[in-house]
């Protein structure tokens, strides 16, 4: 009888090329109502969420790149609603199971962070700044896995967080690299040299995002939508970046960072920490 998994080896295969794996309704509903009233409290008070409606015309519109509200000022992320969604039992599992096995440590990155973006742009655009959350380390191992989660309906064009499908394959085991040195390796590539412009690019509605290939790696930009509970996880070598919000309701997410605990210190050398 063979053993039992927390995902199909066809996710697995996904997860292993592409770096991006989405699971609907990853987390339960009644977390996430949970972290999602917490934080609409925490809202309350500022007049942007009334009598179970957003009151956003009575905010001051904010200006992309601004998110319109310091998240973790304002709102906060020490919340047990929160922390409690990124240790529930199939997500736990699923994480587990990318990992190998391998326990995660959270001295690097130790409680989950709510991502919360006010609409703040008419017009959608492409941005330009892309990073990882974690380098490229010598020795070629994958550094952890990243959860992104819906705590409301996230629509396209309305603030999701955009990865690029593939890109954790690239420049692996050459040397510690952080994210400026992939932009000095890769942006002379035609995919990057459109998405690292030095402004953002208009992108209609209708335009599918940019698809592309470097070094005969498949490379795909994705928007990380969905519907409360969704999740992605994210290999940590995945460029990805912050986006405009186009929509006419904030975008709430939260995103937790699993980093193998025996390459913390590969991690601390090529960071340049003490």
């Amino acid at each position: 009888m063979g053993q039992s998994t927390a995902i199909t080896p066809e996710q697995r295969d996904e997860f292993t090329r592409r770096g991006v794996l989405r699971i609907e309704g990853l987390l339960s509903e009644a977390g996430v109502r949970r972290a999602r009233e917490t934080v609409l409290r925490r809202l309350e008070q500022l007049g942007l969420w009334r009598d179970g409606a957003w009151r956003l015309g009575e905010w001051p519109k904010p200006q992309w790149p601004s998110s319109g509200v310091k998240t973790s000022k304002v709102i906060g992320n020490r919340h047990p609603a929160l922390e409690a969604l990124s240790q529930e039992p199939r997500l736990r599992a699923i994480v587990d199971e990318l990992l190998g096995g391998r326990a995660f440590d959270r001295k690097i990155h130790p409680r989950p962070q709510l991502l919360f973006t006010l609409p703040n742009i008419d017009a959608w655009v492409l941005p330009p700044h892309w990073h990882t959350d974690a380098p490229r380390l010598a020795s070629g191992e994958p550094p952890g896995v990243q959860l992104f989660a819906c705590l409301d309906h996230v629509a396209p064009r309305a603030g999701a967080t955009l990865a690029i499908a593939g890109s954790h394959l690239l420049l692996n085991g050459r040397r510690h690299m952080r994210a400026k040195d992939l932009h000095r390796e890769l942006g002379g590539e035609p995919f990057f040299r459109r998405i690292w412009s030095k402004r953002p690019l208009r992108w209609d509605d209708a335009e599918d995002l940019p698809r592309g290939a470097v070094h005969n790696i498949s490379l795909e930009v994705v928007e990380l939508t969905g519907a409360p509970g969704d999740g992605y996880l994210l290999d940590l070598r995945t460029l990805h970046s912050g986006a405009p919000n186009a929509g006419d309701q904030p975008r709430m997410m939260v995103t937790d960072r699993y980093i193998r605990g025996d390459l913390v210190r590969e991690i601390a050398e090529a960071n340049g920490w003490r």
